[in-house]
């Protein structure tokens, strides 16, 4: 009885701070099972409880370990708390922007980025308050104790923390929310080390498919792309990925966007065969990498130099390919990957810092969308006559605000709220009127012909909505897709199919199917003029797949050890590559 009362009396000496500086991590479970979409009532019960119990239990560890080290500088721990919760933060932040946690392949997009945000007085207040809650809950309520004291303390963390991963409750809930509440549990530092320290996957490249996968494939309709027959000889491909375009900016889909400020975007689903697409993943070099190889493992895509892609297969049958970009081509290495992928040229804002005529429209993540879409006109008019594949990936619409000083570029104004001040919806009216000053250009050297092909998308879409949440409710699942069109000098007379699971695997066979050139064998994907073929999506996350089928959804932890699990990840690792 005396050791069990001096278990318990140890494990609660810090009860008061360890409780307080647990309410950032309940903050962000409860924003977690909200944006993955969780609704079953018992499953937030269970889930806070969890990881409330989770939470003071690795603190209290922590600083069990501190006072074992006879760390007792209060200034000292208050730091070390508010490194944690920037920690927090992060998770807070990549839940918000791309409804996943911060992990390792978040801790890669660091690099190159554009950080003048946290000189906003927001920002810059929220981290002042962070810090000041820090510090005043470690001044208030700790207080150094004896390391025999500690070493109970720390004991029974360990010993609550271990019966937790031994035997979780939450597995007892239903599927899918069984997983997606577990995958909220851990503390932010240990979910990005145990992300960071995971083994990398291996690719699977086959030339003939084991029986197991191919009856796989067989069951979820992949590897069966086929033209439909709307194919021409076209000498001129223009695909532009409008960075972060999501649907609900388009009053189309959102009638609380006004219609003028979509009014370009809006007449594209007038006028040509358009759609659109789930997306598979996130993040540009995640999504263009979908994009290309029609596979949803993207990390597996480039790590592995691209064993799919169809810019290759332009490349082959005799198409110039380049990639065009405002921001850095550097950044992420994609200059290297995108090589891989079969571009010959990759052009970026390293390059244009040393045109005259471009260098000035040059701030913030890179060159204006205006200027790169003329400079993409003057590309295709010195190779008029031969056959060339552009892509281009524009950078005025990126988050979180979108481009803040235009350098002089005057736009068509919209008179309705949040479009006065730098904003996305903004952004994305702005670059509205960019892309239609592209279609006049083209148009003016005479590039918009009948050996012209343009396809409109978007890398992947954007989640977040501050300030302008009052556009986007009540939410729409449509508001998270992005937007795909066909755009020809005359109108194809034949739709895209508006199936709901249609996705950025299907990109590459349709352009394949639009230039009548062979589908390669590993496609994911069908081509968008297939109106009846079944289909299903993989979205490959940090840690774990869904799959989505007509028949319902699936969600598989990558390092599953089950062995129902084994054919789907089996799956997703393959790659086909033709004999």
């Amino acid at each position: 009885m005396k050791t069990l009362r001096f278990f318990f009396s140890a494990f609660f000496t810090h009860a008061k701070l360890l409780l307080l500086a647990s309410l950032p991590a309940l903050a962000l479970t409860a924003f977690g099972l909200y944006q993955l979409e969780v609704t079953a009532p018992g499953a937030w019960v269970a889930a806070l409880g969890m990881r409330a119990l989770v939470e003071f239990a690795f603190l209290g560890l922590c600083l069990s370990l501190l006072n074992l080290l006879g760390f007792k500088n209060k200034w000292g721990l208050a730091g070390a708390l508010y490194a944690y919760y920037l920690a927090t933060t992060a998770d807070f932040v990549l839940l918000w922007y791309f409804k996943e946690r911060f992990g390792a392949k978040y801790l890669d997009t660091l690099q190159g980025g554009d950080y003048d945000f946290l000189t906003d007085w927001r920002i810059v207040s929220y981290l002042v308050l962070l810090f000041l809650f820090c510090v005043f809950a470690v001044r208030r309520f700790f207080q150094a104790g004896r390391r025999r004291t500690a070493a109970g303390q720390m004991a029974g963390c360990a010993l609550v923390l271990a019966a937790v991963y031994l035997f979780n409750p939450l597995q007892g809930l239903s599927k899918p929310n069984d997983f997606l509440t577990a995958y909220l549990l851990p503390p932010s530092p240990v979910y990005t080390l145990r992300a960071v320290l995971a083994p990398v996957p291996q690719a699977l490249r086959v030339k003939q498919l084991p029986p197991a996968t191919a009856q796989t494939a067989k069951k979820y309709h992949v590897f069966s792309a086929r033209s439909s027959g709307i194919g021409k000889e076209y000498t001129r491909v223009i695909f532009i990925a409008t960075e972060s375009l999501s649907a609900k900016y388009l009053h189309r889909f959102n009638p609380l966007i006004p219609p003028a400020a979509s009014a370009v975007y809006d007449r594209l689903f007038d006028v040509y065969p358009a759609t659109t697409l789930h997306t598979v993943t996130l993040s540009t070099l995640y999504g263009l990498s979908v994009i290309f190889s029609s596979h949803p493992y993207a990390r597996l895509s480039y790590e592995n130099g691209y064993p799919l892609s169809f810019v290759r297969v332009l490349k082959e049958h005799g198409f110039h390919t380049a990639f065009l970009r405002g921001a850095h081509e550097d950044y992420m290495d994609e200059n290297i990957l995108f090589h891989q992928a079969g571009f010959e040229e990759v052009i970026g804002r390293n390059f244009f810092a040393k045109q005259a005529a471009y260098a000035p429209f040059i701030d913030w993540w890179g060159l204006t969308d205006r200027k790169l879409y003329e400079y993409a006109a003057e590309y295709l008019a010195r190779r008029k006559n031969e056959k060339t594949f552009l892509t281009l990936l524009t950078v005025d619409t990126h988050v979180p605000l979108g481009r803040a000083d235009y350098l002089g570029q005057e736009y068509e104004e919209i008179a309705a709220p949040f479009y006065a001040v730098p904003t996305m919806p903004r952004a994305y009216a702005r670059a509205g009127q960019d892309l239609q000053h592209f279609l006049q250009l083209l148009e003016q050297k005479g590039l918009l012909d009948d050996k012209t092909l343009i396809v409109w998308t978007g890398d992947h879409p954007s989640f977040s909505n501050t300030p302008t949440n009052a556009l986007f409710k009540p939410y729409q699942r449509v508001f998270d897709r992005i937007p795909f069109a066909v755009l020809t000098q005359t109108p194809l007379q034949r739709p895209l199919t508006q199936d709901g699971l249609a996705s950025q695997l299907d990109i590459a066979p349709t352009i394949l199917d639009l230039l009548h050139l062979p589908q390669p064998q590993g496609f994911f994907g069908h081509s968008l003029f297939e109106q009846a073929v079944p289909r299903s999506i993989f979205d490959v996350k940090e840690d774990y797949v869904v799959v989505t089928t007509a028949d319902g959804l699936q969600v598989i932890p990558l390092n599953s050890s089950k062995k129902a699990d084994q054919a789907v990840l089996d799956l997703i690792r393959t790659f086909w590559i033709e004999d």
